[in-house]
């Protein structure tokens, strides 16, 4: 493919953009770096103003500094607010990511067609992402992936620290939002420009599953972000992906707390598999009755 080849669906070169390789990669990146980049700051913006608080409790009668049980106390409140601090930054992030989305979007070489999609059809995004996670959730602990992988361990204890209406604040609607601009509004739609659509939604949701940064959250992320992405496809709208990913993360926060357990294996795998198929179903029913029109400008 020729450098800068925008196509259409069917894979049809509409316009020839001048951009090189590094252009392209940097554009990638850049949405990404703005957010681990807001992440950095907070987490060092916080732990100096916690440093200078506590740093006395610290200091014993010669004037010494005790490390060890400072650099414990500050571990422990990283702990206790990791989501909180998470939280702040996505928030942060999305005053950035939000004007970045509509550039772009002032760009595109297409529009989407939204009165073409029912209203109704929007609720079905809700079920959809509650099974997914559902499945996900029940297969996950068949595989038993979760216990072989330290750091999911670890991650998922930063995840779910704090108080639960942290939680549902934070990684059920805040970091979702921020989450879905970056690998669907941006990366994914920059993807676009240069490849056809599924191979676009597989890259996109490739690095979706890395940034995660242990095994089991990179396939589950990798499985749910080719969702996502279909999803935004389909319906032409970021609004899609992100009730999806609201309606998943809120499944996976009410899971934490009724914490159900089943001593058969088979009961998990029959559960997981249950959602899968509903799951499907629910998606079919989407493919068969939710269409965006994509009106491609030629000129």
């Amino acid at each position: 493919m020729s450098k800068g080849q925008i196509l259409n669906d069917k894979g049809d070169r509409l316009k020839l953009v001048q951009e090189s390789w590094f252009e392209r990669i940097w554009r990638l990146i850049t949405p990404e770096l703005i957010y681990f980049g807001i992440c950095y700051l907070v987490d060092i913006v916080v732990g100096i103003y916690w440093g200078y608080s506590i740093m006395g409790d610290y200091i014993t009668d010669d004037l010494t500094m005790d490390m060890e049980g400072f650099m414990a106390a500050m571990m422990e409140l990283l702990m206790k607010y990791a989501m909180l601090l998470q939280s702040i930054a996505a928030l942060a992030a999305i005053f950035f990511l939000v004007r970045m989305y509509f550039n772009d979007y002032k760009k595109r070489r297409f529009v989407f067609n939204k009165k073409s999609v029912k209203p109704p059809y929007w609720l079905l995004l809700i079920p959809a992402g509650v099974f997914a996670s559902l499945a996900g959730n029940m297969l996950m602990n068949v595989s038993e992936l979760a216990e072989m992988s330290e750091s999911f361990q670890e991650s998922e204890q930063l995840l779910f620290s704090g108080p639960f209406i942290i939680q549902i604040v934070g990684i059920g609607i805040i970091i979702p939002i921020c989450e879905e601009l970056i690998y669907r509004g941006l990366i994914y739609m920059r993807m676009r420009q240069y490849l056809n659509v599924n191979m676009a939604i597989v890259v996109s949701a490739l690095i979706f599953g890395i940034v995660h940064g242990n095994i089991v959250q990179g396939i589950y992320a990798f499985l749910i972000g080719i969702l996502f992405a279909y999803a935004y496809e389909k319906y032409g709208s970021l609004k899609a992906p992100v009730i999806l990913h609201i309606s998943a993360n809120i499944l996976s926060l009410i899971l934490t707390v009724v914490n159900p357990s089943f001593d058969s294996r088979s009961i998990l795998m029959g559960i997981g598999m249950v959602s899968v198929l509903l799951c499907l179903a629910v998606l079919f029913f989407i493919d068969k009755n939710v269409s965006a029109e994509r009106i491609y400008f030629t000129s």
